[in-house]
């Protein structure tokens, strides 16, 4: 496997420490991403071109806390992008259709399709789901990703749909999954341009909506 490039870098020690450290996020999201949080570190300070033994756990204390700093890293602009979003849809956004609110959860999320370190990160997501804080009850979840599933919590039980909560954690499992599948789907096919991605990138945004938002609807004849 080929090391992962470093950036550009820059001289001083705070340069220094910067580059190493995005290097081993880089490579801890592609390993990680790929073989689990058992990937030993000596293999992701060689993927990162580290030679020394102990950079993973000064800059991260752990493989878990690595895989952490990539969740919140890429986290940081998909939630900025539903933000905006949640902006454009302007002061009542309580208004929007159901497949809609869907999307605002959706879109942003698949922005990240477009780049490989994008693709990194979704395909680490569904192993690490217990870290990603995504729960609105969390006092670290996304601001706007709370905003996106209130209102679609608001909408269902609105509705009368039963069991609005444990809907909403299994779309967002569903999207997930979807996502990651996605990824892996297009490193295999497509792996140096991710901008071979866009003549089908619509069409699968749109179907994975269409099937979202019929599960927050399904009915149900259990008791």
């Amino acid at each position: 496997m080929p090391r992962t490039p470093r950036p550009e870098q820059a001289s001083g020690p705070r340069a220094d420490t910067a580059v190493t450290r995005e290097a081993l996020l880089r490579a801890g999201a592609r390993l990680i991403s790929r073989h689990g949080l058992g990937v030993p570190v000596s293999r992701i300070q060689q993927e990162a071109d580290q030679r020394n033994k102990s950079a993973v756990q000064y800059h991260f204390g752990s493989v878990p806390g690595l895989a952490a700093a990539v969740l919140r890293s890429h986290r940081t602009d998909v939630d900025g992008r539903r933000a905006q979003a949640l902006d454009a849809l302007g002061p009542a956004p309580a208004d929007a259709d159901l497949r809609t609110l869907v999307g605002l959860l959706l879109r942003p999320a698949a922005e990240e399709l477009r780049t490989a370190s994008g693709r990194d990160y979704l395909r680490l997501l569904p192993q690490v789901a217990h870290l990603a804080q995504i729960r609105s009850g969390h006092p670290d979840a996304p601001p706007a990703q709370v905003r996106a599933l209130t209102l679609l919590r608001n909408h269902l039980e609105g509705a009368g749909v039963r069991d609005a909560d444990e809907r909403l954690a299994l779309v967002v499992q569903m999207q997930t999954a979807a996502l990651a599948d996605r990824a892996r789907r297009i490193d295999e096919d497509e792996p140096d341009d991710g901008r071979e991605i866009e003549p089908g990138h619509e069409r699968f945004v749109d179907l994975v909506t269409d099937m979202l938002t019929a599960a927050l609807t399904a009915s149900f004849d259990g008791n």
